[in-house]
């Protein structure tokens, strides 16, 4: 749902933006689970679009938390950061906010918290 994404408009580059985020996810404590380059698998299918990257994370002690409270919360997790090249020198960067992704399912929203506090930490230009 659009309301639970949060994004912003940086005047810098797609690849700068790219580099610097996925190695602040490993620096912020997070595992880069998987990279999804959407541009790369649609031109497979003659489709061009701008670079638009999709980079999933988490982290395993939220794991625990969530199968020790919740299981169902697993469908909305990992984390998700998206990038789309709007020119070339401004990226737009989007996320699903975690504390309303997970808000209907039995955990501490505390939790929630912290993961927002924790990816916010990672998007700070």
């Amino acid at each position: 749902m659009k309301a639970h994404v949060s994004h912003q408009t940086l005047s810098l580059p797609f690849g700068q933006v790219y580099k610097t985020l996925k190695q602040r996810i490993v620096d912020h404590g997070f595992i880069l689970l998987h990279e999804i380059d959407t541009q790369a698998i649609v031109a497979k299918h003659g489709v061009r679009i701008a670079p638009l990257r999709q980079l999933l994370f988490f982290e395993p002690k939220y794991i625990a938390q969530i199968m020790e409270n919740d299981p169902l919360a697993i469908n909305d997790i990992p984390l998700k950061l998206v990038l789309h090249q709007l020119d070339e020198t401004t990226t737009q960067l989007s996320f699903k906010n975690p504390v309303h992704s997970l808000q209907d399912y039995e955990l501490k929203p505390e939790m929630a918290a912290e993961l927002l506090e924790r990816v916010q930490g990672i998007l700070s230009f």
